[in-house]
């Protein structure tokens, strides 16, 4: 219930993003048709054909916004039995249409450019075509902030492409200001030459933005950042020993996943789930594009094993081993070849949780999952510690034999039992006569405070 809760929230999630860059892409839309509208209109009636181009070049922007508010809208339509990965792709499949029309335009313009390249230009209302190209240069410049900021915050592909473009329109929009004050003073190849160079820009974007929408429907890999943030979240999370085939493919503003990782074979289909739910949990709260992400798991094979035994005192493989794991003297740790049967080093640290006074097998197994070991050795373990080791996925075995010697050799040669629970039911609560002592005092002085007089109680507290 609680996924399937936490699985609404995230589709609400991203519907709202969707909403957000289809308002965006309406919004900017209608501003460009205005926009193009009023150019076409001032640029015919004064005869200032740089004017008219502009207005083409807004109106195919505008095209391009509608397509990518049409892909959006799209977008939002849920997964069904046809489409089970959804509609994303919509906006990719949008964006190619209009980028083909983008370079049409282009053509047209450059073609058209080239034609008045001789002819000499007359205006009828300089003033009018000064004013609109001024107001289209400031326009189009907070327009594409707008489109660029929801663009980057929604993950749209389309909209970020066109808040490029839009950008690239102040520039031109300033080049068209200057080549109508030329024209005035009737100085030949001016608008031709505008022309063509509008229409190598137009060319340039139309290129790179069905560029980017084909690599899209091709399912190419998103950025090497959002590659190197998932590789980060699967490098930290317990259990894995490892992973490999990692994809990641676009689709539309959203990115699809998998990997495969590497698991213990003692782990169960339970706690296998658990691993996967939480990497998939991870991933998408490190990179919000995410909306799918499949995790297949595979059984871990290795050569080389670590081992941890808790010991008496520090004489290497010679070490006499422990019978109580929380409060050993000091942990052994060594590294076998299982393919070749030999040990191939070792080293001894001092536990530092032998005297706490309670939890000392839990705290024992905290230090000792630091050194990343693969397998514990011990005679005795309670549940706690068991169960932490095990939530850790660290094997644990009995042990056998005298020294850590014995122990290594007899698990090397599969003669050890792999314990499935503790062998202690009790807890691992231990009182030191210190603390017994202390105890004592405690109570002597609460019940004396309590009833206004000495404790005489019959023998020890803890003796009952």
């Amino acid at each position: 219930m609680v996924e399937m809760k936490q699985g609404g929230k995230i589709r609400l999630k991203k519907m709202s993003r969707l909403k957000e860059g289809e308002k965006a892409a309406g919004v900017s839309t209608i501003i460009i048709f205005l926009l193009a509208l009023a150019e076409a209109l001032i640029g015919l009636l004064s005869g200032s054909i740089v004017l008219v181009i502009d207005a083409l070049h807004n109106a195919a922007d505008s095209v391009t916004s509608f397509v990518s508010w049409f892909g959006l809208k799209i977008s939002q339509r849920k997964p069904d039995e046809k489409f089970p990965y959804g509609y994303y792709k919509a906006e990719s499949l949008a964006t190619l249409f209009a980028s083909v029309a983008i370079i049409y335009a282009a053509v047209e313009l450059m073609l058209e450019g080239y034609s008045k390249l001789f002819a000499l230009p007359e205006l009828t209302m300089p003033l009018h075509a000064l004013s609109i190209a001024l107001v289209s240069a400031i326009v189009s410049y907070f327009l594409a902030r707008y489109m660029k900021r929801v663009g980057m915050r929604v993950g749209s592909q389309s909209l970020a492409a066109n808040a490029q473009e839009r950008l690239t329109h102040v520039f031109s929009s300033a080049v068209v200001f200057i080549a109508i004050l030329l024209t005035l003073y009737r100085i030949p190849y001016v608008e031709g030459a505008v022309a063509m160079f509008f229409s190598l820009l137009v060319f340039r974007i139309g290129i790179f933005t069905g560029k980017d929408s084909v690599f899209a429907l091709m399912d190419v890999s998103p950025s090497k950042e959002i590659e190197a943030k998932v590789k980060s979240v699967l490098n930290e999370i317990a259990g894995i020993e490892s992973f490999e085939n990692l994809k990641l493919r676009k689709s539309g503003p959203f990115i699809f996943g998998e990997v495969a990782i590497k698991i213990r074979k003692h782990v169960s289909v339970k706690r296998a789930h658990e691993i996967a739910d939480n990497i998939e949990s991870r991933i998408k709260d490190a990179v919000e594009q995410i909306d799918s992400f499949t995790i297949h798991v595979e059984p871990y094979e290795t050569e080389r094993q670590k081992l941890a035994l808790p010991i008496k005192d520090n004489r290497g493989l010679d070490s006499e081993l422990m019978e109580q794991f929380g409060r050993a003297n000091y942990f052994i740790f060594v590294t076998i070849n299982k393919k070749t049967g030999k040990v191939e080093s070792n080293y001894v640290k001092e536990n530092p949780h032998r005297k706490k006074l309670v939890r000392a097998g839990f705290a024992a197994t905290g230090f000792i999952i630091k050194e990343k070991m693969d397998v514990l050795i011990t005679k005795e373990m309670g549940a706690i510690s068991f169960h932490t080791s095990r939530d850790h996925l660290v094997d644990v075995y009995k042990a056998e034999g005298r020294t850590v010697g014995e122990a290594v050799d007899k698990f090397i040669k599969g003669k050890l039992k792999r314990l499935t629970k503790p062998t202690k039911t009790t807890g691992e609560r231990l009182e030191v006569p210190e603390r017994a002592a202390e105890k004592e005092a405690e109570f002597r002085r609460g019940y004396g405070r309590r009833y206004g007089r000495g404790y005489r109680g019959r023998g020890r507290w803890w003796e009952g």
